[in-house]
């Protein structure tokens, strides 16, 4: 009997973590936290390398685009690059996801790869 309990609390545990885990990693997951732009600076200046590679939540306006697919982002407490292979809307009020690119060893740009956008509701 315990054996099996044990299993089943196994089980469902692996579950759980497996559902946080994909939740976490869909860009397209309304349940997201909403970052800001001062907190993903702070950390990449704080050199947290656990913030490259995680999704962030951002809202706020593309101020401009610089060639292909480099935008400029504000969300209000500071300015983002984002690498968008999806065209995104100037000066409208939007919700970009994506996941974070620090740079490494001090080569390349803080950026936020988007890997979907919409218009605030």
């Amino acid at each position: 009997m315990k054996n099996a309990l044990f299993a089943s609390l196994a089980t469902l545990s692996l579950f759980g973590l497996t559902a946080l885990k994909a939740a976490d990693e869909n860009p397209n997951n309304t349940k997201d936290h909403v970052s800001s732009i001062a907190w993903i600076v702070e950390r990449d200046k704080a050199d947290d390398i656990g913030v490259d590679g995680r999704y962030a939540v951002l809202i706020g306006k593309v101020t401009q685009k610089y060639k292909d697919e480099t935008y400029f982002f504000e969300d209000g407490t500071g300015t983002i690059q984002l690498d968008s292979e999806i065209e995104l809307p100037i000066g409208k009020t939007i919700v970009v996801r994506g996941d974070i690119d620090q740079a490494f060893l001090g080569i390349g740009k803080l950026e936020l790869n988007v890997k979907s956008w919409r218009y605030v509701k």
